[in-house]
């Protein structure tokens, strides 16, 4: 049954109703932390939005401004967004979502959730992997899953002695920025700064869990930060040290956490990769593939669009 869409509205930021936000996000059935309004407020300051009824459903608009262009992009650190919905919606209303984007955002390339399943290529979709490990299962059997390439660098970390503990989070973005630098080249100190803001909000709340591994010199080999929320268990950022990659470090840590963890009925959201290597080492946990979807429309002038293709 198709859906009235009628009653989808733009809302600028100030006019957003952020405790009926809130409590639509939390009642989703799609609903994921990087959709509250204090996590928004974080990644992507003065965020507008799309609503529909009376906060039955929403979306997100992630904007930014450059040279007189407005635009929507993805937020650093924020996997997933799109729209958030108290009932499943039908592909009418999500399409109608997407077309309800206002015109001023001349450029929009946004990742949607993986409740988002639109399957209109004329829009603009392209298809993105995550990798998801279902925890509700005795650890036992949960290794049983683990790869070969998994258990060989686990029983490395075993022989080298290596020590996890619990170390703030700001030592994980610091060890994170020390040795992603390379790879990290868009993401500027801003970027960091509202990561940090972020952790801080999230801390609060008790949905941070923040990880270090030690060599037996007590040289911090691996970091990461996982995000908890209802039933997920979500990897946020970490990084090995090149030592820390010969010895199986971050095998270790994510070990620890699916040990942790096992037996609940809990999701592991690894938050997925594009780059092979690293869902490859995703995969070896027994973490299966899952698709969401990237969002992309060019409404920018013909002589402009040369450069965003």
């Amino acid at each position: 049954m198709e859906q009235p869409i009628s009653l989808i509205s733009y809302f600028k930021h100030t006019e957003i109703d952020r405790a009926k936000w809130d409590l639509c996000i939390e009642q989703s059935v799609n609903s994921m932390i990087y959709g509250f309004t204090w996590y928004l407020d974080k990644v992507s300051p003065g965020w507008e939005a799309l609503i529909y009824g009376d906060y039955d459903a929403v979306m997100p608009l992630t904007h930014k401004k450059k040279y007189l262009i407005r635009y929507l992009r993805q937020p650093f650190f924020t996997q997933q967004l799109g729209i958030f919905s108290k009932l499943p919606l039908a592909q009418n209303m999500l399409k109608e979502f997407v077309n309800a984007i206002p015109k001023k955002f001349q450029f929009v390339e946004i990742q949607l959730n993986e409740q988002n399943q639109i399957l209109d290529e004329s829009l603009g979709i392209r298809k993105r992997k995550n990798y998801l490990l279902d925890l509700n299962k005795q650890y036992d059997k949960l290794n049983k899953g683990y790869s070969q390439q998994a258990k060989r660098n686990l029983k490395k970390a075993k022989k080298f002695e290596l020590e996890l503990k619990t170390i703030p989070y700001s030592d994980v973005v610091s060890f994170y920025k020390l040795h992603k630098a390379i790879q990290t080249k868009g993401v500027k100190n801003q970027d960091y700064k509202q990561l940090l803001g972020v952790m801080e909000q999230a801390y609060a709340k008790k949905k941070l869990i923040s990880r270090g591994v030690y060599s037996r010199n007590n040289e911090l080999l691996a970091a990461a930060a996982f995000l908890t929320h209802k039933n997920r268990l979500i990897f946020l950022l970490g990084t090995s040290s090149d030592l820390g990659k010969e010895n199986g470090a971050m095998y270790q840590l994510f070990d620890y956490l699916i040990f942790q963890f096992a037996n609940h009925k809990m999701t592991f959201d690894f938050e997925g990769s594009e780059i092979p290597g690293i869902a490859q080492f995703f995969k070896s946990f027994g973490a299966e593939k899952q698709h969401f979807y990237r969002l992309k429309i060019n409404r920018l002038p013909w002589f402009l669009k040369l450069f965003k293709h």
